[in-house]
């Protein structure tokens, strides 16, 4: 979680500062919940993500300096500075896709589960990642009722952050729970507090074992808190009073500070690297 939080805020320095443009989406409040569920996955379980992903790829045990140099736009990143944030995989680590339209990472998933079940035929499972309000898109129902039907080993982690950019979800959520949308394809789930990362761990051990055992799809809704702002060029709505209320679940609240000086080290080196390497070459038409 420390390495995720100082990759992204340094990140987030170069942004400002003009070295880097790019439309990253940094997850700051939310990285208990990949840590905890890559925890508990195989390294031979697939991994498919949203457009805010850079924390999943860093638990799901990518490399940091092809991971920046990607997120830089350099021929040395893990698909050659071409992928950007949104479109990065990793297949080494089976961190397959990362998708830029919400809710589009769904049926991608779920086809990637078919595969695994029905052509390797072996027990690893899918686990696909998405917001609260991705369940509002129709590629999200698509790919659940897919999985549904077809019996799928997939895990859906919802990281319920309660927004969609700065939208409440009075506007896209009719229901209280998202996970009860899942309830309406038969798809059993549970809740956890996403800011806690032992409990999300414990829940994924649970959830992992289920979907592994039963080869079902399964729901964990982790309830959570974003405390940045949604992207890139796109600033927070939100009243300082409630970002201060926010910031007291902070997952990375109580961590030793000495914590952070290998995280630092670390980023450093990668960003150093990346920096030193050279921009893609485009094809010629």
């Amino acid at each position: 979680m420390v390495l995720i939080r100082v990759l992204e805020d340094r990140l987030q320095e170069l942004c400002n500062t003009g070295v880097l443009a790019a439309d990253l989406h940094f997850c700051k409040g939310q990285e208990a919940i990949p840590v905890g569920i890559c925890a508990a996955l195989r390294e031979t379980d697939y991994l498919v993500a949203h457009h805010r992903t850079i924390a999943h790829a860093v638990a799901k045990g990518v490399p940091l300096e092809p991971l920046v140099a990607e997120l830089l736009g350099k021929a040395t990143g893990m698909n050659g500075g071409m992928a950007g944030e949104m479109h990065m995989s990793y297949l080494p680590k089976r961190f397959m896709f990362s998708f830029q339209l919400v809710g589009t990472c769904i049926p991608v998933a779920a086809g990637l589960a078919w595969a695994v079940k029905n052509y390797h035929k072996t027990d690893d499972i899918v686990v696909v990642f998405h917001g609260d309000a991705a369940t509002a898109n129709a590629q999200w129902h698509e790919g659940v009722n897919i999985a549904a039907v077809q019996q799928l080993p997939l895990l859906l982690v919802c990281e319920n952050n309660h927004l969609a950019g700065n939208v409440r979800p009075e506007h896209y959520l009719p229901t209280k729970f998202v996970s009860q949308r899942a309830g309406g394809y038969g798809i059993e789930s549970a809740i956890v507090d996403g800011n806690d990362v032992e409990a999300v761990l414990d829940a994924a051990k649970y959830a992992v074992g289920y979907v592994r055992q039963h080869s079902v799809p399964f729901m964990l809704e982790c309830d959570t808190t974003r405390l940045g702002k949604h992207k890139q060029g796109q600033g927070d709505l939100r009243p300082a009073e409630e970002m201060t209320a926010l910031a007291k679940r902070d997952p990375l609240r109580n961590v030793d500070r000495s914590l952070y000086r290998d995280a630092e080290e670390q980023v450093a080196q990668a960003i150093e690297t990346a920096m030193r390497s050279p921009d893609p070459v485009l094809p010629k038409p």
